[in-house]
Order: C-alpha cells, then structure tokens, then sequence
C-alpha cells in the first residue's frame, strides 16, 4: 500500500479547513488529549492517510511538544484525537491553525 499524502477542505463553511497528513511509525497511537497520560483513541500506521483540523502545544515527544487533532481516514472508528508531531507528517508542509 502507498503512503496516502492529500488534502481534504471540509464540505461545510462553518467547519475549519482539514489538511492531509500520514505517520511516519506503525501503531502510532491517537490519544484523547495532547498527552501520553490520555486515553487512546485510535492507532495509526504507516500508508494511513489522516485528515488533521488543527495543532496545540502538550506534552514533549523526545523533547518535541507539538501535537496534531487528527483522524485516521484508513481507519473504521472515524474518532478525531491527538497523536505527536515527532511521529507525524503534514502534507505538503501545510501549517494548520492552533487549537
């Protein structure tokens, strides 16, 4: 499977733009907060694509503290969380809004 790289815009104005990303790890986890002390959510893997609304500042990754608010579009459970900015790639160096 080829890694996913694209961008989605949301079908709804009221709604902030979406961006593209993909993981750079496997079983990556998407967490309920910007934090390894919140739930997890999902998982991501390489070649899954993610659309991602926005960034935030939580807690630090192999000293990297940005986190991503995304959702795993290859996954079933369509649940959005936060998965680490050290594990993660936005497409196209795209810089989403913060949080």
């Amino acid at each position: 499977m080829s890694a996913a790289l694209f961008t989605l815009t949301s079908a709804s104005s009221a709604q902030a733009a979406s961006y593209g990303g993909n993981w750079t790890a496997n079983d990556v986890k998407i967490r309920k907060g910007p934090s390894t002390n919140t739930a997890i959510v999902d998982r991501g893997y390489l070649g899954d694509g993610a659309a991602v609304q926005c960034k935030a500042r939580g807690e630090g990754i192999y000293g990297n503290d940005l986190w991503y608010y995304v959702r795993n579009v290859s996954s079933s459970t369509g649940k959005w969380g936060y998965t680490s900015d050290y594990y993660f790639n936005v497409a196209g160096g795209a810089n989403p809004p913060w949080c």
